[in-house]
């Protein structure tokens, strides 16, 4: 998926290619159907049962983030929801999430 293609805005496209280096090409994908504004996306993650988050930036100061994490399954929808996150918070609680089993380190910049 070329995240810089989406119409979204820049610091959600940044944070979603981090949750990509870390989390891996494979823990989720954007649910590209389900209409959201431009500082808003819903992930898919990609092991049955395919748990959804509502990742956003609108709001929140600069590198902090909202997730809503839905649960599939339910007889009734379950939500949890997390404000004010930092990457390395957002990227535990997705990991969970979408039942990741190894979180790779950032790379290094100069």
């Amino acid at each position: 998926m070329n995240i810089w293609a989406l119409k979204k805005a820049e610091p959600l496209r940044a944070v979603l290619l981090l949750l990509q280096s870390q989390l891996g090409d494979e823990a989720f994908s954007v649910d590209t159907d389900t209409a959201c504004g431009a500082e808003a996306i819903w992930l898919v993650g990609n092991q049955p049962p395919h748990a959804r988050a509502y990742l956003y930036t609108l709001g929140h100061p600069r590198e902090r983030y909202g997730v809503h994490l839905e649960y599939p399954n339910m007889a009734a929808p379950l939500y949890d929801v997390f404000e004010n996150l930092r990457l390395s918070s957002l990227v535990e609680i997705l990991a969970v999430h979408f039942d990741v089993a190894h979180i790779a380190p950032l790379p290094l910049t100069k």
